[in-house]
């Protein structure tokens, strides 16, 4: 079993995730679930005009969440999103469309906390770009340790992702599925994995927890439905995937002691 840790602070640099944000019409059921989960704390911030939660770690924020309003389409589940660290949010928008994407919102400001935009890439997985804060980002149990892309054409997606952040898309030999690790520079940026079933494609974030085993009974326990069972990655450690009790999916992992560390990239935000 790996060491629990608590919370502490990194520099975030250009094109590593920086935040994890939720969005939802039921934001007093997703606070309950996460808080007892996880042992988050919430704090109500106003982002111009906006109802918005700050969830805590040790005092440290981990995580947001937004409440759906009308503006949003009704279909719209609720869903974690990704964001990812830019030095010029404006500058990188405007390559979206050249690269393949699509731009969905913004460039627009985030009262004061930064700036941001959300598009889609190629596969139609959203994706968001940040500028702001105080270039620092959680590390440790109860904070987001990795995001991986769930997407239908691994090639399109790579090749987007290199001319939009200059990652490199490194072939794994961990998962017995076609799996990419995203390289930044020498750090590893996030993961991609090829979709065998229906749906959209997406980014999942995962939560680094004690143990993955006890935090999956514990999310059954209060209403979460698993996607995948607690299983091995070996070399690296463990993880499982479930929907909340307002159906946004996200995961949790633990790794090996031996494994994870400042130079791991399985804690790679």
């Amino acid at each position: 079993m790996a060491t629990q840790t608590e919370i502490t602070m990194k520099p975030i640099t250009s094109g590593t995730f920086c935040w994890n944000e939720m969005a939802t019409r039921d934001s007093k059921a997703a606070t309950d679930f996460y808080c007892t989960l996880f042992g988050w704390e919430a704090t109500e911030d106003d982002c111009s005009g906006m109802e918005y939660t700050t969830f805590k770690k040790d005092g440290q924020p981990v995580g947001g969440m937004m409440l759906m309003d009308e503006n949003w389409p009704e279909d719209t589940p609720s869903h974690w999103g990704s964001y990812i660290a830019v030095d010029d949010v404006d500058a990188t928008a405007e390559k979206i469309n050249d690269c393949g994407g699509t731009l969905c919102c913004g460039p627009q400001d985030a009262g004061e906390k930064g700036r941001y935009a959300v598009m889609t890439d190629p596969s139609g997985a959203t994706i968001s770009i940040y500028k702001g804060g105080d270039g620092m980002n959680a590390v440790g149990d109860g904070a987001f340790c990795w995001n991986e892309l769930l997407t239908s054409d691994m090639d399109a997606a790579g090749a987007f992702y290199e001319k939009m952040f200059g990652w490199k898309a490194k072939a794994s030999d961990t998962s017995a599925e076609p799996y990419s690790v995203f390289m930044n520079g020498e750090a590893w940026a996030g993961g991609m994995m090829k979709m065998h079933w229906e749906g959209t494609p997406s980014w999942l974030g995962y939560v680094s927890v004690e143990d993955v085993d006890m935090t999956t009974s514990k999310a059954v326990e209060l209403g979460a439905h698993v996607c995948v069972e607690p299983s091995d990655i070996p070399g690296i450690g463990r993880f499982s995937v479930f929907t909340d009790t307002v159906g946004a999916t996200i995961a949790v992992f633990t790794g090996l002691s031996e494994c994870c560390g400042d130079s791991c990239g399985c804690l790679e935000g």
